[in-house]
């Protein structure tokens, strides 16, 4: 026989309030409560497994309780290639949680149909995305970026110093005496995070007088691959490839296996992002992007904007600095 689900009344007798005294500690209104009342509420949740009901919650508080985090249609499937993406959203869950909020990934299409299921949007800054901006915008429901988009829309934006992120890149190689660099990134204006990060290095290539010399593509693992296969085959391998991305700079260093390149003998490689765990492991030089603290900085401003109760809020811009970490293949 199924077991019967135990009601928000059976909770309120069990602790020996009211129904309304349990209602408003579910709704997280028990600022006013006594510590005792609270504690008892807590123990009979938890002795009988009263779970609150999603749709009833949601009637009484106007919210869902839900944050979508919204994919480009063209790339959804590469988002679940990218360890630094999945990174990102296992911190952005965890944290949420914590809130009292779950997280669901949708795509634009779906977003637009299923608007009422979110209370909040996080989308990630690239040319798609931006193409949707102006009618997310009108969606009424807070929305926030991570990097930048080409223009501003009211949105916030929780970021890194890209143009940094490119300075920094290009002073490690050439301080290691690596002065012909070619540059992998997405072409311009396909994402502006790196169209900042390439400014960021042509800038610094400048100052030393050399001339930036770039290949774009779909910064995919592939691309840093065949990227290398190619340049090996024309007789045209730099003496370091800078690839704004660890996903392409992965790639690169199998293509090196591949032709037993020596690392960084043959060719120097540098990525941007340091991904969890398998930069590391792989001894990749990159340019650290500090994950965990653009998840939780995101979590916490979308939900303190959920919950500002309709008053508006000043959209805000948040950068964050990076860190290179230098390691075997610079």
């Amino acid at each position: 026989m199924a077991k019967q689900r135990v009601t928000l009344v059976q909770v309120a007798k069990d602790a020996g309030v009211s129904p309304a005294t349990v209602s408003h500690f579910m709704n997280g209104n028990f600022h006013r409560m006594r510590p005792e009342t609270r504690e008892k509420i807590s123990d009979s949740i938890t002795k009988l497994g009263y779970q609150a009901n999603p749709v009833a919650k949601s009637l009484i508080t106007g919210k869902m309780y839900t944050i979508g985090l919204v994919l480009s249609n063209s790339t959804y499937d590469g988002y679940f290639e990218d360890l630094y993406f999945l990174h990102f959203a296992k911190v952005l869950k965890q944290q949420l949680k914590t809130m009292g909020y779950k997280l669901i990934l949708l795509d634009f299409d779906e977003i637009f149909m299923n608007i009422q299921m979110v209370d909040g949007i996080i989308v990630k800054a690239t040319l798609e995305t931006e193409k949707f901006m102006p009618r997310l915008m009108d969606l009424n429901v807070p929305v926030i970026t991570i990097g930048r988009h080409n223009l501003s829309y009211g949105a916030h934006i929780v970021r890194v110093n890209d143009y940094q992120c490119g300075q920094t890149g290009v002073d490690h190689l050439m301080s290691r005496g690596y002065h012909k660099i070619i540059i992998l990134t997405y072409p311009h204006g396909q994402v502006p995070g790196f169209d900042d990060r390439l400014n960021g290095a042509s800038q610094a290539m400048q100052e030393k007088g050399n001339l930036t010399t770039v290949i774009t593509g779909d910064m995919t693992e592939s691309f840093g691959y065949d990227t290398v296969m190619q340049l090996h085959s024309n007789g045209q391998l730099p003496q370091a490839l800078f690839c704004l991305n660890d996903i392409s700079a992965i790639g690169v260093l199998k293509a090196c296996k591949d032709l037993n390149l020596s690392v960084p003998e043959n060719l120097a490689v540098l990525g941007v992002d340091d991904m969890p765990t398998v930069s590391e492991l792989l001894s990749l030089s990159t340019i650290r992007h500090p994950i965990n603290e653009l998840a939780l900085n995101a979590s916490e401003l979308i939900i303190q904007s959920v919950e500002t109760k309709g008053e508006p809020v000043q959209p805000v811009d948040r950068m964050f600095p990076i860190e290179l970490m230098a390691r075997h293949t610079s």
